[in-house]
């Protein structure tokens, strides 16, 4: 390779590079370095990754946002996998290609163009780089006469006064000099350099630029960001002019180090001697593959240090392939290589400090996130093997069919491969490439699956979702749910009032003033909250589905009224929360003004709060409590008085408060790689699912948990609220924010507790309703904790009044249990008293009332041992509670609501056996299938009546989708038709019994949703 950098004394490191060019442009030419910005999008949706030096000034070029500074420099890093920009199957096979690279650049916010950013860059290549000008060649704009763009004369004058002779600029077209950010937004002209890597005639070499040649490459591009492309693809001046240039950093390594592939510069070598060193492979000897050789492992090698690099940081960064399917592909096929290739399974994590090493200096977070990265990585490596290992029957069948699925993890959804199956038959049906928001409800209301997860098929299938009928679908279930008796009329009027809110709220040129939802204060005296009444004018009317400028109400009118009859009303201001950020929407009460009677109001009762296209919507109902009798007029343009349920409003405020603080104990505690999965935030309790990696959680982990919270709340900290743009928070390392979440630009609210003797910090991003004082939670218990996947636990919790309303039922039922505890004691048991353990036991286990965790196990444990103690004065009874159970069960379940039965007797942990066919005689109307555990072993009966009996559905098709899980074989009674009835061998459990008991139970469950004919 000819060394266009031969003037040279002594070869840069690539350390060295980088910081020539941050210095050149922070030194001499007054720029402010701004730090890469996480290669995790953080307000772009369109984007899997940033994939360019402008992700993060986006907003600027749009308009949306305001420049950090008029001149900026930095290095960024970028990911590109699949799509136009790299297709992840050429990595490694040429020198140059790269999943994860570094982009150098420059930017001028409305300050200089064409001329300066032409001499900085010339300036800086001859100079400090010292790269002989005749090997350079720039390109520019010819013009479009289509668009009627003029060619970039301007800039030929420029590169001219520069001293290039008119050979070496070359013009091209739109394709290769024109840049654009989308279909719409700025656009403009770009020059670039080429260096050519061999001496040779100008005449000839310069037909080369621009023709994929690998010895005249691209160097540098400069964007001159003056044009704005319009809806209808006409080009128009932007009013301020800017500059945004990129050079692929490691292409400039490559060349300043005299290096005819990227590989072989000192990016890469450190991480080839480390691969060597450990897998004592042969060394790596820069081959490519040809006719003649595959150049296995020298290929192997640069994809392994490519992919070490790319994966080192993404999970540096906070991406996580359990929510970006692409990096867990990569992940993937670097641990198959490392595997398969150069025999070592752990090849990758000793990878981790030899990339941080390289590239720590620039992006300090790599070493500062290190056993976070190797953590997570573990897992990774664990969940892949587990899912190579033990996949089940079915799902390796599929995976054999449809190998790609080896890259998402859905083997633990019960459901997924009679999904998968059922959507291969339909997607041909799919319009648009999209799936479709009912097939999408089906896949989980039939199969169990999750938004995630076919968020993660359709990724995986490249295919989109249509989440708003999906969303609409579901919302219309909940309906059903609540109501069930409501008809199918009923359901249809819903629909079209969602529909018809939809149209009036797009049709309105104005939005909702909704910042009044955070004006509250607390009064202390009466320990409460005040949310101060907000008066507005009426902008939108809606009386079920059909719009009205003025509704004239009259008593008479309201007893011929559907029982569902609501008024939908659009305000310009509101106080009223809408539901977002996992917060339920406020309730409360608008005030009408009785024009007859002007000192009184007319109560509307708020059922719920929607925001469609900017505008508040608040549903009132004429019905609720009771119908209206009193004669009303409402008129678009009148003024009502909205007034916010405070005593609802303070429960949510003291549930997301806790939600935060709960975020925190966990990952304070605990020190681990931990990530919000979801929450959710009611007046009733709060919900918080995280990810936690290496770390199981025990009764005594949730009140260390629960301690710590309530120290803070006694602390008395004050819950702060700071309001920052985007480019703020990029600049901060310490925020707790959700992986995959895409965040605005502005007005994003952080809540801040900082309680440093504690050892407790919360930084999150929120737009919900807070406390402002950690005392005003009174109180915080965590009612219930449930593993829902190999890493990920969910927490319930309550806080506040809520608390207290629990601790007072501990307190009550405690004393009874001591009582009770204390008659076994001095023998003084009745039959009573044990019918009083049995029920006390049944209702914790089965029914809705809420218990700290901690004292659920306990007081179960201490009921659960008198129970045992009474098997030796008492066998009988003990059956006899199965039997108790089951009755209790079958009045919980009607025939008419529950077209099956499926349960695990919990009473049988108290036997050492438990004839199934008891609980089995007691259920002869429909399906059942029920399960035990008596010392550690687990058995399953399933028995299905006549009448319900199908192709699809039988005694033993249904208890094979549930013994599946555990292992167990399926045989019928001797002599009993396996179709009617089926027995499930006894397996010993080990201490997954609880979450393999759930994941047998949702297949199960799954099973019968989608076979069973009702």
């Amino acid at each position: 390779m000819y060394n266009s950098a031969k003037k040279l004394q002594r070869v840069l490191t690539a350390r060295e590079i980088r910081k020539t060019f941050i210095d050149y442009f922070t030194v001499n030419h007054e720029h402010k370095f701004v730090r890469s910005s996480p290669v995790v999008p953080f307000c772009d949706p369109t984007v899997a990754f940033v994939n360019a030096g402008m992700n993060q000034f986006k907003s600027v070029f749009l308009g949306t946002a305001a420049a950090p500074h008029k001149r900026v420099v930095n290095s960024q890093k970028c990911v590109r996998v699949g799509g136009k920009h790299n297709d992840l199957s050429v990595v490694g096979q040429d020198g140059y290609h790269h999943t994860f690279f570094e982009m150098l650049g420059n930017w001028s916010f409305g300050d200089y163009f064409k001329r300066e950013a032409c001499a900085m860059a010339l300036q800086l290549l001859r100079g400090p780089y010292n790269i002989d000008p005749e090997r350079l060649y720039v390109t520019y704009f010819a013009g479009d006469k289509l668009l009627g763009i003029p060619a970039d004369l301007e800039c030929v004058d420029i590169w001219r006064s520069l001293g290039f002779p008119s050979e070496r600029i070359l013009p091209f077209g739109c394709k290769d000099n024109f840049w654009e950010m989308g279909a719409t937004g700025p656009c403009g002209p770009c020059t670039e350099i080429h260096i050519d890597h061999r001496p040779g005639s100008i005449a000839e070499r310069a037909k080369l630029v621009n023709a994929g040649r690998a010895d005249l490459t691209e160097l540098w591009n400069l964007v001159f960001i003056q044009y704005n492309r319009n809806a209808d693809g006409s080009i128009t001046a932007l009013p301020a002019q800017h500059v945004d240039t990129g050079m692929g950093f490691e292409r400039l390594t490559a060349l300043l180090q005299n290096k005819s592939s990227n590989y072989d510069t000192d990016l890469f070598t450190p991480i080839f001697d480390a691969i060597q060193s450990v897998s004592k492979a042969p060394v790596y000897a820069g081959s490519f593959p040809d006719a003649h050789n595959a150049a296995l492992l020298d290929t192997s090698y640069r994809i392994l240090a490519d992919h070490a690099r790319m994966v080192t940081t993404c999970l540096a960064d906070g991406m996580l392939p359990d929510q970006n399917q692409k990096l867990r592909r990569v992940l993937r096929k670097a641990l198959s290589i490392s595997e398969q290739v150069f025999a070592h399974q752990n090849l990758l994590a000793q990878l981790v400090p030899i990339v941080s090493e390289t590239l720590g200096e620039a992006y300090p977070e790599l070493a500062a996130k290190q056993q976070s990265v190797l953590d997570l990585i573990a897992h990774e490596q664990e969940v892949y093997k587990n899912l190579r290992e033990s996949s089940s029957k079915a799902f390796a069948e599929v995976l054999t069919e449809f190998p790609k699925l080896d890259d998402i993890d859905l083997m633990e959804c019960p459901g997924f491969v009679p999904a998968y199956r059922e959507f291969q038959v339909q997607r041909s049906s799919f319009p648009n490439n999209t799936i479709p928001g009912d097939f999408l409800y089906k896949l989980t209301d039939t199969y169990g699956l999750t938004e995630d997860s076919f968020l993660k098929l359709a990724e995986l299938e490249n295919m989109n979702c249509d989440l708003e009928r999906y969303r609409a679908e579901l919302a219309l279930a909940k309906l059903r749910t609540r109501q069930p008796q409501r008809s199918g009329e009923n359901l249809q009027l819903q629909q079209r009032i969602n529909e018809a809110q939809a149209e009036l709220t797009k049709r309105l040129a104005t939005s909702t003033d909704n910042s009044p939802k955070y004006n509250y204060s607390y009064d202390t005296p009466s320990e409460s909250y005040s949310m101060p009444i907000v008066s507005s004018q009426v902008l939108g009317l809606l009386h079920n589905d059909k719009e009205l400028s003025c509704l004239r109400f009259t008593a008479s009118s309201s007893s011929s009224s559907s029982p569902s009859a609501t008024l939908s009303i659009v305000t310009a201001a509101s106080n009223f929360y809408f539901e977002s950020g996992g917060q339920q929407s406020d309730l409360g009460k608008l005030l009408v003004k009785n024009k007859h009677k002007p000192e009184q109001h007319h109560q509307l009762v708020v059922l719920d709060v929607k925001h469609l296209n900017d505008c508040v919507v608040h549903v009132c109902s004429l019905t609720h409590p009771h119908p209206t009798t009193e004669d009303f007029e409402l008129a678009v343009g009148d003024v009502v008085q909205l007034q916010v349920d405070a005593k609802h409003r303070q429960l949510n405020m003291c549930h997301h408060t806790a939600t935060h603080l709960l975020n925190a104990a966990i990952r304070s505690l605990f020190n681990k790689v931990t990530y919000q999965v979801s929450s959710s935030v009611s007046s009733e309790q709060c919900k918080l699912e995280v990810g936690l990696l290496g770390k199981r959680v025990q009764k005594t982990d949730v009140q260390h948990i629960e301690d710590l919270i309530n120290r803070v709340i006694c602390s008395a900290t004050p819950v702060r609220v700071q309001h920052l743009s985007a480019a703020d928070v990029l600049q901060q390392n310490d925020i707790t924010m959700i992986p995959g979440e895409v965040y605005p630009e502005h007005g994003l609210r952080l809540i801040s507790v900082q309680c440093p003797e504690l050892g407790l910090s919360s930084k999150e991003l929120c737009c919900g309703t807070h406390v402002t004082n950690t005392k005003h939670l009174s109180a915080f218990c965590i009612v219930n904790l449930k593993q829902t996947n190999r890493a990920r636990f969910a927490f319930t919790a309550v806080a506040g009044q809520a608390a207290e309303n629990v601790l007072k039922t501990v307190a009550l039922l405690r004393h009874r249990v001591d009582m009770l505890e204390q008659q076994f004691q001095t023998d003084k048991l009745t039959n009573a008293t044990e019918n009083e353990l049995q029920t006390i036991r049944h209702n914790m286990l089965h029914s809705d009332i809420k218990l700290p965790f901690a004292f659920k196990v306990d007081t179960l444990e201490r009921i659960n041992e008198m129970l045992r103690k009474l098997k030796e004065t008492s066998r009988t009874t003990l059956k006899e509670f199965v039997v108790v159970e089951m009755r209790n069960l079958m009045l919980e379940k009607p025939l008419d609501t529950n077209p099956y039965i499926l349960h695990y007797i919990s009473s049988s942990a108290l036997l050492e056996e438990i004839p199934l066919q008891r609980a089995t005689k007691l259920c002869t109307d429909r399906p059942i299938l029920v399960v035990s555990m008596c010392d550690n072993i687990v058995k399953a009966r399933c028995c299905v009546p006549q009448n319900c009996i199908s192709d699809r559905f039988n005694a033993t098709l249904w208890l094979q989708s549930f013994a599946a899980t555990f292992g167990g074989q399926v045989t019928a009674p001797k002599g009993q038709n396996p179709e009617l009835v089926c027995n499930m061998k006894g397996r010993r459990v080990n201490t997954q019994f609880e979450e393999q008991l759930e994941q047998a139970m949702c297949s199960a469950q799954a099973y019968a949703k989608s076979h069973l004919v009702t």
